[in-house]
This record gives structure tokens, sequence and C-alpha cells, in this order.
């Protein structure tokens, strides 16, 4: 299934930041993926910075430790990933590594960023 754009969201804690800046993007099936169902080792991407948002402010902001901040992380699809299929039209699940050069940290306290502009509107 071809992507339709090369650029992605990972939401992480930003205690992982300088671990994936330095290993870049492995496909895993960690705590937080099995308890979301998840079965396959994969990376697991947001579609849109929008996606990634709602997804914080709902489900994944649910399974993330509340007192850690939330690193945003874009991500430009490496040539030739391999995009595996997915039921949920807001996220991409790519099979390979993701090597660090493709990573840009967008945001390091994205959940606080997030409170303030919603306290704003």
């Amino acid at each position: 299934m071809p992507a339709s754009s090369t650029v992605y969201y990972h939401v992480t804690p930003t205690c992982n930041v300088p671990r994936i800046m330095r290993e870049g993007l492995l496909p895993r099936r960690g705590s937080r993926s099995r308890s979301l169902g998840e079965s396959r080792e994969a990376v697991y991407l947001f579609k849109g910075r929008e996606a990634a948002a709602d997804g914080l402010a709902n489900w994944l902001g649910d399974e993330l430790p509340e007192d850690e901040p939330v690193a945003l992380i874009v991500v430009d699809l490496p040539a030739g990933a391999r995009i595996l299929d997915t039921t949920a039209d807001y996220e991409l699940i790519v099979a390979d590594h993701i090597p660090p050069e493709n990573l840009t940290v967008m945001e390091f306290n994205w959940q606080q960023h997030l409170t303030v502009v919603s306290e704003v509107r």
C-alpha cells in the first residue's frame, strides 16, 4: 500500500528522545502496543499533526505517564519503507527501521503546549 505523503508524526515520552535520535525508530511491540491490542512489531505513526493531537487527547494520552512530558517527532518516511495494512485511517504502520536522519524533534513538551492551546480556545 503506497503512502500518499512522506511526512508523518510519532508521539513518545520525552525520556525516549535521546535513544530514538541515536538509534532511530525500531519496529517494536512494547507494553503500550500490547495494551492497545497491536499484534505485530512495527513503527506506529500518525498521518497528521491533528491526528496525533487527537490521539494524545484521548486514547494515547490515557496510555502515557501523566508526569512525563511528551515529544512530537516529525518523520520523513524513507524511500522503500514497507507499509502494513491498518483499519485506522489516522495511522501509518511501518514494518522497517526508520533511521535517525529521517527524524526531527518538533516539540519537546508538546502535551503542555496542547493544554495551553486548548485553554486559549
